[in-house]
């Protein structure tokens, strides 16, 4: 796995040798649209134009109203899985999939996560496109 810098201290993100992003945010984590702006600037700074899947892990995160904001507004991945182990981090994920334009889905397992983004098709629409 490669792991890639971001200029916020909450988070680690990774892309492994299937081309998928491994986001883990800290549990605990009190997300700021700066934070998201980071991600999405790093995700971005790898794939240029071309969208990659990403996990994204939740537990006991919460969203600034400004950083899902950025992350459901930038169109900088191909398909998003959610990994979160309790009732609120569903909750949480439900508001950031709402919405989505892309393939996505909630789990409580980083191996089913996974799996699920190793079989989903991308939409025509969405191939080769950030913006």
């Amino acid at each position: 796995m490669l792991e890639i810098a971001l200029t916020c201290a909450n988070a680690t993100l990774k892309m492994g040798t299937d081309g998928i992003f491994h986001l883990r945010w800290a549990p605990g984590s009190n997300v700021s649209s700066a934070d998201a702006d980071a991600v999405v600037a790093a995700v971005l700074g790898v794939t240029g134009a071309s969208l990659q899947p990403i996990l994204v892990e939740v537990v006991d995160v919460r969203m600034s109203p400004a950083a899902r904001e950025t992350l459901l507004e930038t169109r900088f991945v191909s398909a998003v899985a959610l990994v979160g182990d309790t009732v609120v981090d569903r909750v949480m994920a439900g508001a950031l999939l709402r919405n989505q334009e892309c393939p996505h889905g909630y789990f409580t397992s980083v191996q089913d996560a996974r799996e699920w983004l190793g079989q989903v098709s991308v939409p025509h629409e969405l191939e080769g496109s950030a913006s």
